[in-house]
């Protein structure tokens, strides 16, 4: 698929729901994560520089709206002092505060 500034790129399961044009994609995220039966987590870096502040919001709203498989789904911003940066994005410098916030939720959801 087309990523980052138009380049070809293999995509994995973990970026499906981030494409943002629904017009043109078939991964549309706010339509297709309603659909996914199971707990949901999304986490974000506070130095990505890719995603917008409203995106996880409006996974959100649909992932929660009337007739949604989902059964809970939880967003949390982890902290980072550094500017955005694509670098964010793949939590580079953030791996630990990463690996504790799924940790904590891998515990409420008693998996």
């Amino acid at each position: 698929m087309r990523w980052l500034g138009g380049v070809e790129t293999p995509v994995t399961a973990q970026h499906f729901l981030t494409y943002r044009d629904e017009r043109t994609s078939a991964a549309d995220g706010t339509y297709w994560i309603s659909r996914i039966p199971r707990p949901i987590l999304i986490l974000s870096d506070q130095a990505d520089g890719l995603v917008l502040p409203f995106e996880p919001y409006m996974l959100l709203s649909a992932a929660g709206a009337e007739g949604s498989l989902v059964p809970s789904i939880k967003y949390m911003l982890l902290p980072n002092h550094r500017p955005p940066s694509r670098e964010g994005h793949q939590f580079a410098d953030n791996a630990e505060a990463l690996v504790d916030a799924m940790l904590s939720w891998f515990i409420e959801q008693e998996l």
